[in-house]
């Protein structure tokens, strides 16, 4: 009959062969193998002796590899480590000298890799679909909220402005209605696209402008003040409009949201 021993230095050496393993798979091996539990421990206590077995060394290892490869995160490090037997201090020491930044790093990298893959979903459901992403890399809510939404950002404002924009009020030469006005706009991209926001701000230039349009026809008789654009000018008993500035191309107005 072969000595146990050495069956269980043969199955050990075949396993470590391809490539790094813990204590525990080893252990686990040798019993699926039907190795006795003595010669098995035996033979473990041994490997380790002479460091063929190295529970720190495949931590850390396992930690360097799969952060920089797969963009794993401490919390999801650590959980890998310990369904492979490695001790919870032991894992825990391999996961601390990840640093920090570099885990930040890792996130944005996931998520400018994924972005694409979202440039048809709206903000709220690409927000909701890259978070979990992280989240089952091992991310934290607060870091990967931020980096979501960092990253959305820079989707939705390419050039990074903002898409909104306010005119200067009190331009040279410019109408109550005109550059100048203070208003306050979102111009889509592409133009005709689900409108994100447009917001006006009813400045005193406008309410200027209304109370002109309504003294107009209040002076001329059979005059629709619905029919003026922008403001009004009153001379000599008639109403002279002002041309009102177009908003740009592909924006809508709030009053025009559904």
């Amino acid at each position: 009959m072969e000595d146990p021993e050495a069956v269980a230095r043969g199955i050990c050496l075949r396993a470590l062969t391809g490539t790094p393993k813990t204590r525990k798979q080893l252990a686990d091996l040798l019993a699926k193998k039907d190795v006795p539990e003595e010669a098995a421990a035996a033979v473990l206590d041994r490997f380790t002796e002479v460091g063929l077995i190295d529970d720190a060394a495949f931590a850390a290892a396992w930690v360097s590899t799969r952060q920089s490869g797969r963009g794993l995160a401490r919390r999801a490090l650590a959980s890998e480590l310990r369904a492979k037997g490695v001790d919870g201090e032991v894992a825990a020491a391999a996961v601390a000298e990840v640093d920090p930044q570099d885990e930040w790093d890792s996130a944005r990298r996931l998520v400018e890799r994924k972005l694409p893959s979202m440039r048809r979903l709206d903000r709220v459901t690409a927000e909701r679909r890259l978070v979990g992403m992280l989240a089952r890399k091992g991310y934290g809510g607060g870091l990967a909220g931020y980096v979501v939404r960092e990253a959305l950002d820079g989707r939705d404002e390419p050039d990074g402005d903002s898409a909104v924009g306010t005119a200067e009020s009190g331009a040279e030469g410019g109408s109550p209605d005109g550059p100048g006005s203070g208003e306050e706009f979102v111009e889509l991209d592409p133009p005709g696209a689900a409108p994100v926001a447009w917001s006006r701000e009813r400045s005193a230039a406008r309410a200027a402008a209304r109370a002109g349009r309504a003294a107009a026809a209040a002076e001329t008789p059979g005059l629709d003040p619905s029919g003026i654009e922008g403001s009004a000018e009153v001379g000599e008993g008639r109403a002279r409009p002002i041309g009102r500035r177009q908003p740009p191309l592909g924006a809508v107005p709030v009053d025009d949201l559904p």
